[in-house]
Parts: structure tokens; C-alpha cells; sequence
């Protein structure tokens, strides 16, 4: 989530205004790369990878990249073949990498297709199919192109970056961000005049695929990416509508939010999609939107749900997963980096909540339950753990899959700085927001209640909670036909 705390000024800075001002239609993609190089903090393998994501095989064998090169092309002709049947979706909604590709968004493309279709654009190295967390290359699943629900656009070529754009990033990075620091100025403007000539004639080829396949949207989860921007760039110059949608409720993110000292949010896309109303507030309050693409006024918000979950999903598991009397915390591991100074407040804080909770139980005669954060907070568990158990608390496996069970079979949800508060909010359930130790929350929602440590054994929970059955929130269910819609209002 560092692109919420970007500085959007800091390309004019490191490049000096006269330099910037002679490659200004090349900003966006000057930002994104300075974006990247913040957040990996000058480590450029990592960096580049972010940047490359899901479109080259950068830092590859060499062995596997002479038969991913020799056997791509002819599965893009195959599976060309196959879909030359396949008809094509109405609207045409085209769809990145980032959500086709990911495990948490299937609710929301079930519904896609089913109203009208994901459509994906496919180029050679699209056709592999890499696994794992390292994204090793599955040749077997590879040899058997995806069948696509909706015809795909197929986009000739080895990647949409391309080969000379991403050894004219990597130049450019090394000229700005290496060891000279941008200190030999014509080395960087000749960086930058390969970099501008690439990056162009590559938007102006996606732009001639894109042309005669009549999209009505391209939408993404995460437009921080070279694949992204040159689409969405493309798509901007030929007027077909871009989009985010958000796969995370931001108001609960551990940021130092501030009405009076608004963020600059790092933008590209021309429509943003938010999981609820209060969502999209949070996001006026707080954020400054900066892009190099379009302009402010022309951007625009709407509330297009929890793309993680749908109608009917929610129905089948509140029926699967029915509350106990049960109170879950939810806890959000904060990472290192963000604890240098105050790991002991941190440490503090979390006790006052556990000897909160445990006079709750007593008081309430109500079971608590401690959900850890999936693979991590491991040295906070080891120690805490013991003491809880002994205390009576429950300790969830803290896997990924009982997620939806500890949420659901809970009667209400206490947390600080995590999105699934908002989903327990579709599901109806109580939530209990405490206060942080570090940062104030921005206060957007009536139906979160906010409380600190201290007050947690004053808390009701009332009897015979558990038997009521709470009513789905409709409008935090993603809908596909929000999307669809044209609004022309501005919020």
C-alpha cells in the first residue's frame, strides 16, 4: 500500500522541471518507474519485477527462455484457432492480468461472465502458465491453451512491454537511480529519448491491436505495473474507459490519514470502483488524486462492491457458517519497518486489548476468539498464545480458507486496521474498531464502533445475538452492472 503515501512531485525533483517539461508525455510512465524504485527502495531486481509483472519473463533461464520464445508463438496461433468461434462479449469489457490471474477475485469474474463476459488480451507469453510463488513454468499446463468463455483479444508479439522497452526502462533506471544519482545529465537525456521513442511506438502498437476491437472498459486491480499503464494509455488516447477496482477498504489501512493534510494518491486510471459508500468518502476525505493522464475533474468514483464475494456465495455461506456467541479479534500484523522506535507501545497495546477482552468474557459470558494474521506475527503468537489459552480465548488455525467461518460463525468483529471490518459489515455483524496506538482514524461510518483499549470490558454484547439472523448488505456485494453503467456525475 505505499503508493497512498507517493509523492507525486518527486520525478520533477530528481529530473530538475526543464528536463521533465521536454518529456512530459512520457510523465506516467516517469512516475510509475520512480513509484517502483520508492517501493522496492532502490532494489532493482525487485523493482523491475514489480514493474514487469505477469507480462515478460524477466530473470529467466536462458534454457527456458529458447523454448518459452520457440513454443509461444505457435500456442498463441492455437489458441487463436480455438476461440475463432468463441463470440465476443457485449459491452466488451476488457480485464488486466492482475485480476484474471488472481485467487481472490473468482466471485467476481463468475458474475462477469455470467452477465457478460471477462475479456482478456492475450499475447505470446500470456500462453504459459507459471506456478508458485517463485512463478516457475508449468510446460504440461502450458501445452494446453485456456479456453475462454469470451473471445480474447489477441495481441501479436512477445509481451505488450516488448523487448526494447524493458532494456529502455532498465537504462533509464541505472542512469537516474544508479550511482551517479542522475548527476551526468546527457546520459540521462539519452536515456530518456530511447526511453520516450520505445515507450510511444509501443502505445501506438496497442493502440492499432485495440483499434477494431471495439472495448467499451479496461479494468484492473492494480495499475502500478508497465503492462497496465501502456494499456491504459492506449485506451485513454482512443476513448475507452479505464478503471481500478479497489481490492482493499482503505479506511482501514495503517497510514497516518489526515483530513486537514490530504495524501497524493499516484493515479492513472480514469475510474475508480470502491466496496461501499463509506469506502468512497474515506477516499474524498483523505486523498488527493495526481495523475499524469487525466485530469482531476475527469475522474470518476462509484460503488461497485467486495469483489471477493457474491450474492450467492454469501448467501451459501451464512447458511454454511451460523453465529455462535462469539467475539473475534481480528488482528493485522504491521510489519517491521513500521515498528522501528515503537515496538514496546505496540507490545503494550496489544495486551491492554487481550486483558480488555478477557473481562468482556467474563462480564459478557462470551467465548473470544483470537485470529492471528495468516503466516505471520509468529514472534507476538509464541508468546501470546500460551497466556490466552490459559485465559480461555480460542485461537484460530489462522488459515486462509477458515476465514469466512471465524467471521461467520462469530456474532461480532473487533479489529484495527483490517478490510475484513468491512466485510463483516456486508454479513451485518457488530464491528468494534479500536483505537490505534500510533495513528487517529478518519471517522466515516456510523456502524463502526469505535473504542479504546480501556473501554472494551464496557462493551455489550446482547444476549441472543446469536440467534438473529442479519440482513446481507446488497450494495457492499460486488455488481458487475455498476461497472456497465455510465455515471457522468463527479463526487
Amino acid at each position: 500500500m505505499r503508493d497512498e503515501m507517493y509523492r507525486c512531485d518527486r520525478v520533477e525533483e530528481i529530473l530538475g522541471k526543464d528536463l521533465l517539461d521536454e518529456f512530459r508525455n512520457i510523465e506516467a510512465l516517469l512516475d510509475l518507474i520512480d513509484y517502483r524504485m520508492v517501493d522496492a527502495a532502490d532494489n532493482y531486481r525487485y523493482a523491475y519485477l514489480r514493474l514487469f509483472l505477469h507480462d515478460t519473463l524477466h530473470g529467466k533461464k536462458a534454457a527456458t527462455k529458447a523454448v518459452t520464445s520457440a513454443i509461444s508463438p505457435i500456442l498463441w496461433l492455437l489458441s487463436k484457432w480455438k476461440h475463432r468461434k468463441t463470440p465476443k462479449a457485449d459491452p466488451r469489457l476488457l480485464f488486466s492480468n492482475t485480476f484474471l490471474l488472481s485467487a481472490r477475485y473468482p466471485a467476481a469474474r463468475e458474475a462477469i461472465e455470467k452477465d457478460v463476459g471477462c475479456t482478456a488480451i492475450l499475447t505470446f507469453t500470456d500462453m504459459l502458465k507459471l506456478e508458485g510463488k517463485n512463478q516457475q513454468l508449468n510446460l504440461k499446463a502450458s501445452l494446453k491453451p485456456e479456453m475462454h468463455k469470451a473471445k480474447p483479444i489477441f495481441f501479436r508479439g512477445g509481451s505488450i512491454i516488448g523487448g526494447k522497452l524493458q532494456k529502455a526502462v532498465m537504462a533509464y533506471g541505472e542512469a537516474v537511480y544508479g550511482p551517479a544519482g542522475a548527476k551526468d545529465r546527457q546520459a540521462v537525456r539519452k536515456a530518456m529519448q530511447n526511453l520516450q521513442k520505445a515507450y510511444l511506438d509501443r502505445v501506438e502498437k496497442i493502440e492499432s491491436c485495440l483499434r477494431k476491437e471495439d472495448c467499451a472498459l479496461y479494468m484492473t486491480v492494480n495499475q502500478f505495473n508497465l503492462r497496465d499503464l501502456l494499456i491504459i494509455h492506449a485506451c485513454k488516447n482512443l476513448g475507452i474507459r479505464t478503471m481500478q477496482q479497489e481490492h482493499f477498504a482503505l479506511q482501514f489501512s495503517w497510514l497516518p490519514y489526515s483530513e486537514e493534510n490530504k495524501m497524493d494518491r499516484l493515479s492513472f486510471v480514469g475510474e475508480y470502483g470502491f466496496w461501499n459508500e463509506a469506502e468512497r468518502i474515506f477516499q474524498e476525505k483523505v486523498y488527493r488524486y495526481v495523475s499524469p493522464l487525466y485530469r482531476l475533474e475527469e475522474i470518476r468514483f462509484r460503488v461497485t462492491g467486495n469483489p471477493e464475494i457474491s450474492r450467492e456465495k454469501a448467501e451459501e455461506l451464512r447458511k454454511k457458517y451460523p453465529p455462535e456467541r462469539k467475539l473475534t479479534l481480528m488482528l493485522a500484523s504491521h510489519q517491521d519497518y513500521e515498528l522501528e522506535g515503537i515496538r514496546d507501545q505496540y507490545v503494550d497495546w496489544r495486551w491492554k486489548i487481550f486483558k480488555g477482552l478477557k473481562e468482556l468474557k467474563d462480564r459478557q459470558n462470551i467465548t473470544v476468539c483470537v485470529r492471528y494474521t495468516p503466516g505471520k506475527e509468529q514472534e507476538f503468537r509464541e508468546k501470546e498464545e500460551p497466556v490466552l489459552k490459559e485465559w480461555g480465548f480460542k485461537i484460530s488455525e489462522s488459515v486462509p480458507g477458515n476465514l469466512m467461518e471465524d467471521l461467520l460463525t462469530s456474532c461480532a468483529i473487533m479489529s484495527s486496521t483490517s478490510s475484513v471490518m468491512s466485510t463483516a459489515r456486508l454479513f451485518g455483524k457488530p464491528v468494534y474498531r479500536v483505537e490505534d496506538f500510533h495513528y487517529p482514524y478518519v471517522h466515516v461510518d456510523d456502524e463502526v464502533h469505535e473504542v479504546k483499549p480501556e473501554e472494551i470490558p464496557d462493551i455489550i454484547i446482547p444476549e441472543g445475538l446469536e440467534n438473529t439472523v442479519p440482513e446481507i448488505d446488497l450494495d457492499g456485494i460486488f455488481d458487475v452492472s455498476r461497472i456497465m453503467d455510465h455515471w457522468d456525475q463527479v463526487h
